[in-house]
């Protein structure tokens, strides 16, 4: 590390129609407790069209601005933004982050372990979810089809529930637990529309994946015992947890847990019902933060996934440690380790651009470290959509072009096998149920598609890369082999 114990940190973020973000992002950098003026803070904006550009000139004077035509995407932009960089080392961070006033200061320090060797590349922060949650019990009995001799289905089942909305309560008044009315559809249409959506509910365990009825409703059915996380946008206000439920087994018993208390006991049956439930605030001091990433693990495939994604923080990471990779929300990169491996690949657009960079370099040599000390809040994919089309095509296409360029040529030929197997497989199985009347909503099978013609050309555009980076490298692959984990 420089002998300057404060050097010059430059902070970039990038920007896509993210205005309502940038408030609190730079109003949470300015709070920093490291020196103003060894900070360089830039905004990259990919053509915003909501306005970004000139809120964050007249707010925030101070923010230097790269404002680009177009939206080049993640790895364009902080692409951009190294260019412009002066500091010695450089913060990345995600629009949609509130960033804690010692975010800097405890990532910093562990650059100074370089003097032993460690080479270490850049220092990862710990994200968390943008709000508190509560975790909400749901506590039944089940029973599979086979059991029931209902079928052949061993699955178990325990009650159906439609998605839960929260509302913040006003007043006092009590609630009818057991209130219905005539019609079912009715009681969809009249719930009214909270401030938290379905979609910032968690469902963390013991709930199978959501599916749909004949009219659109999205429901999951429960095992015997499910939690699922209500995030606390207001702790000073009440909270009202409304949702439909009906039961496999009729009648069934329901039990709604918060803490050690049982806030709702009732009969469910196989009718569909509403429910509605009142959480008193003092129930608030249950709440726990739940992990966005603690920093990056691949599998013997190379997908990656965030350390302690989705999982209540309970301290399980808490001390300074090693890992793979980091995610590109919120680190700190040593420019000498950028100068030595390049910028991302603005090839991937937006999605394992992180993970492609820390595999190159680790195979030339830097070590990649995580911190829980340093923390920031994520809302995870403010302005973009999980799942949705351009989600899914960047996520398969470049977990595929990342191991091509990177990995050695056994990966490489099982994951394209692999690929190409399980896409034939995929259209059989869509095309045989389209043949029956069956049609699933399968946005994967175009993509794949899609990603399957584009691999003539993307692979022989990307030799040159791999053989760079193949020839390059200093470090066996059997190191990167001891980073894999099973999940």
């Amino acid at each position: 590390m420089d002998e300057d114990d404060d050097p010059l940190i430059s902070i970039i973020t990038v920007n896509y129609n993210g205005k309502k973000f940038l408030n609190s992002l730079f109003g949470s950098i300015l709070n920093l407790n490291y020196p103003s003026e060894k900070i360089q803070i830039i905004m990259v904006d990919n053509g915003s069209s909501d306005g970004s550009v000139d809120f964050v000139e007249k707010k925030f004077p101070q923010v230097e601005i790269i404002s680009l035509s177009q939206n080049i995407g993640y790895s364009g932009g902080n692409n951009e933004g190294f260019r412009k960089a002066k500091g010695s080392y450089i913060a990345l961070i995600n629009n949609d982050c509130i960033v804690e006033e010692d975010w800097l200061s405890e990532m910093l320090p562990i650059f100074k372990q370089s003097s032993n060797n460690l080479h270490i590349g850049a220092v990862g922060s710990k994200a968390v979810f943008s709000h508190p949650y509560l975790p909400v019990r749901f506590i039944t009995i089940s029973a599979s089809p086979g059991e029931l001799k209902k079928g052949k289905d061993y699955k178990r089942l325990g009650v159906k529930i439609y998605d839960v909305e929260i509302l913040n309560v006003e007043n006092e008044e009590s609630i009818n637990k057991n209130s219905t009315n005539n019609s079912i559809e009715n009681n969809f249409n009249s719930f009214k529309k909270g401030s938290i959506t379905s979609s910032d509910i968690k469902y963390l365990d013991g709930f199978y994946p959501a599916a749909s009825d004949s009219k659109g409703n999205v429901y999951r059915w429960t095992q015997n015992d499910a939690i699922l996380a209500v995030p606390l946008e207001n702790q000073n206000k009440d909270i009202e947890m409304q949702f439909m439920v009906s039961s496999y087994l009729s009648p069934n018993n329901l039990q709604i847990v918060v803490g050690e208390e049982i806030i709702y006991d009732v009969e469910v049956k196989e009718e569909l019902e509403k429910v509605k439930i009142k959480i008193p605030k003092e129930f608030f001091s249950f709440r726990k933060d739940i992990i966005n990433s603690c920093g990056v693990k691949v599998n013997k495939s190379f997908y990656s996934r965030d350390r302690g994604y989705l999982s209540f923080d309970e301290g399980q990471y808490g001390g300074i440690e090693e890992v793979f990779a980091l995610s590109g929300s919120s680190l700190l990169i040593n420019r000498k380790m950028l100068e030595d491996v390049g910028y991302f690949d603005e090839n991937f657009f937006m999605y394992y651009e992180d993970v492609d960079l820390f595999w190159r370099a680790r195979l030339k040599g830097w070590r990649m470290f995580f911190t829980p000390k340093s923390v920031v809040r994520h809302f995870h994919c403010g302005t973009g959509k999980e799942w949705s089309y351009s989600f899914t095509y960047h996520v398969i296409r470049n977990r595929l072009l990342m191991i091509f360029k990177c990995g050695w040529l056994l990966l490489v030929l099982r994951c394209y096998t692999s690929f190409v197997l399980s896409t034939l497989m995929h259209c059989i199985l869509y095309a045989a149920n389209v043949l029956i009347g069956r049609r699933i909503k399968r946005i994967d099978i175009p993509i794949r598609i899609r990603i399957f013609f584009e691999l003539f050309y993307m692979l022989p555009k990307n030799l040159g890369a791999r053989f760079k980076i193949r020839t390059g490298k200093k470090v066996p692959d059997k190191i990167i082999k001891s980073w894999m984990r099973s999940f």
